[in-house]
């Protein structure tokens, strides 16, 4: 009976040797998929913010001309744009806050909103082939496992602008709202952390005359 027993422990033990062997093998894949998954999903999310749901702002670029008409001063309405990316930042860190918690509802039958409702529930799930997982050929037909991976967030913003001469005596004026999101991916067993900044740009405008050898940035 004491021989089972010890052959049977022996082999729990190769069990969980073998078991974790392979699980250190997997890590940098499902780190890799973790973070494609998740990229993808915040860069939905962002996609659908407070400023895409807003019409354009018209009146972000201060332009002021002599008597020639001739560009003397490029300037932004900071106050606006400040307003604008406090706004978007608050309306993703909501977003974030209910599918942390796990109590987002879906406010429409769109499937963006369903995939909001599903992540806070289940988390996000990735499809791993086990092809891929240990480098087989894809003839063999292995099946693809799931992979459930959570996230936590913090969102910051910074605004970038870009002035510069655009073909014959024209100004481009290029201006974005960065979002910086520092992310802790929670796996099984392991947590990893990086950060991902998305660029939305607001504006986009093309005027006549040159930029000044000095302008307000």
């Amino acid at each position: 009976m004491k021989k089972w027993i010890i052959i049977a422990i022996c082999i729990s033990v190769l069990l969980m040797v073998a078991f974790g062997i392979i699980y250190v093998q997997m890590i940098p894949l499902l780190k890799e998929y973790g973070k494609l998954e998740i990229e993808r999903f915040n860069q939905l999310v962002i996609t659908h913010s407070y400023f895409t749901d807003q019409k354009q702002y018209d009146d972000l670029v201060i332009i002021e001309r002599n008597e020639n008409n001739e560009i003397e001063l490029i300037d932004f309405d900071m106050i606006q744009v400040n307003q604008l990316a406090s706004a978007i930042v608050l309306d993703i860190e909501n977003t974030y806050a209910k599918i942390e918690e796990g109590s987002y509802q879906a406010k429409d039958e769109s499937s963006y909103q369903r995939r909001l409702e599903e992540v806070s529930q289940t988390g996000i799930v990735a499809t791993l082939s086990l092809n891929t997982l240990f480098h087989l050929p894809s003839f063999l037909l292995l099946p693809s496992i799931p992979l459930a991976y959570k996230h936590l967030s913090s969102v910051g913003s910074s605004v970038v602008k870009k002035v510069e001469n655009y073909g014959v005596n024209h100004v481009m004026i290029e201006l974005s709202i960065e979002i910086k999101m520092n992310i802790a991916m929670v796996y099984p067993f392991f947590e990893q952390y990086h950060t991902q900044v998305i660029s939305i740009p607001i504006l986009l405008e093309i005027f006549q005359g040159q930029v000044p050898l000095f302008y307000s940035s």
